[in-house]
């Protein structure tokens, strides 16, 4: 089964608006649910239920860019 996009994680020091387009573009919708951390902003595709626990995996696009790839259930 494919892996899907389930996180897009990018680093504050980018600013919250070009974050926002950034994930916009990477995920392919407006809206997405927004988490702010300590260092990040977290853009949620599908929420982590909706994937097999064992099956997450990063992968980094750049110094600002993060993405979490997993299989759905």
């Amino acid at each position: 089964m494919p892996y899907e996009i389930q996180v897009a994680i990018i680093k504050k020091e980018v600013g919250l608006e070009k974050a926002k387009k950034i994930a916009e573009e990477i995920l392919k919708k407006d809206n997405a649910f927004m988490r702010e951390t300590e260092d990040s902003y977290r853009f949620r595709n599908l929420p982590k239920t909706k994937f097999k626990s064992d099956t997450f995996r990063t992968k980094k696009i750049n110094d600002k860019v993060s993405l979490v790839f997993a299989e759905r259930k």
